[in-house]
């Protein structure tokens, strides 16, 4: 009986050591396959025959990426991108599943110490929640300027898989620094893993 638990705990073991690799390659070995086809079938068509070399869709896929990722960069292509934004951000549906991506996209895409700020645990009705620090001194608009209490900390706190948040304007005695990176943090809120502050 002891042999067979132990079996199970290995077996499990197993699991937990393989799955992030294997889910990991599968979906970039996906993700090829998907340009190949898709960029590959286009450029049959364009090109002579004789003239597509297998692997070529991918290639160029990767190509245009790179020369998307340097023209996003020019003033006339973000003014473009943030009309197209605004424009998606009116029809309903659309509006919720792009902005989901977007955040995702922003969340692996670029600088996470910049874009979410400190982490920190933050004390709320006996609960302890990780958020980022977004504003070190906020003033509400109702706070009046002769309020002490009109300064306080904007904490973003995330929701499980980026689905939303909330962010928090609170007293600096309610939030406590944590010693590990933004992108630690997020992992942890995304995956429901622990915070350790080991890479």
């Amino acid at each position: 009986m002891r042999f067979l638990e132990r079996l199970r705990t290995w077996f499990l073991q197993g699991i937990a050591l393989v799955a992030p690799l294997a889910i990991t390659v599968a979906f970039l070995i996906w993700l090829g396959h998907s340009l190949e086809l898709f960029i590959g079938g286009l450029l049959r068509g364009l090109l002579p025959a004789g003239w597509y070399l297998p692997g070529l869709g991918l290639v160029i896929g990767l190509v245009a990426t790179v020369a998307i990722g340097l023209l996003a960069n020019l003033f006339l292509v973000r003014w473009l991108v943030t009309v197209a934004e605004r424009v998606l951000d009116r029809i309903p549906l659309v509006k919720t599943v792009f902005q989901g991506l977007k955040d995702v996209a922003r969340l692996f895409g670029s600088n996470r110490e910049q874009n979410l700020g400190q982490a920190v645990a933050v004390d709320l009705q006996g609960l302890r929640l990780v958020g980022f620090v977004m504003q070190e001194r906020a003033r509400l608009p109702a706070a009046k300027a002769a309020d002490e209490q009109g300064d306080r900390i904007a904490v973003y706190l995330p929701m499980s898989y980026q689905l939303g948040g909330y962010t928090v304007y609170l007293d600096q005695e309610r939030v406590t620094p944590l010693a590990v990176s933004a992108e630690q943090a997020m992992r942890a809120v995304l995956t429901g893993g622990s915070l350790s502050s080991e890479p």
